[in-house]
């Protein structure tokens, strides 16, 4: 079984860009703040990290601020993935969400294409569930992209947050 690793960092990058697509509505309600609080329990992060959650969890963050630009090209595609999940990546996404997705894209660096790829990926990942609590959610999308992304089998893919 291969064993892939996802830092701490990327996490939260990742869970940072998830809060700004969460705050595309101009709100931030707090059953989203007690999920990616609970999600970074979850995924282990250390307490700095934690710490600079909270901050994000307070006001908007633009998207220039996060440091996407440090994660691999991978983690930039986990990344992208995990946004345009948490934008519904359906036919019924919001103006604003689908606005956010192209400028991240754009961010990135992505061609149309692969915009349109993981946008698809996103698509074959499991809805959130409106019964579920949002920090069970982000833990799930978090251990259900790598192996669409990193392009290994889900049986043959251990997927370990240190």
């Amino acid at each position: 079984m291969k064993r892939l690793t996802v830092s701490a960092q990327t996490c939260v990058e990742i869970l940072g860009l998830l809060v700004a697509m969460a705050w595309a509505d101009g709100k931030l309600d707090d059953a989203e703040k007690d999920g990616v609080r609970g999600a970074a329990s979850v995924l282990n992060l250390p307490k700095s990290l934690r710490d600079e959650l909270e901050k994000l969890l307070e006001k908007p963050t633009p998207f220039d601020e996060l440091l996407l630009e440090k994660l691999s090209a991978k983690d930039r595609a986990f990344a992208f993935v995990a946004a345009a999940w948490m934008a519904g990546a359906d036919a019924d996404m919001a103006e604003k969400e689908r606005g956010l997705l192209d400028k991240l894209a754009d961010r990135l660096d992505f061609s149309h294409e692969l915009r349109d790829e993981l946008v698809a990926v996103a698509k074959e990942l499991d809805p959130k569930a409106k019964d579920r609590k949002f920090s069970d959610e982000l833990v799930k999308l978090f251990r259900s992209i790598p192996p669409r992304v990193y392009e290994e089998s889900a049986d043959n893919l251990e997927v370990v947050f240190e």
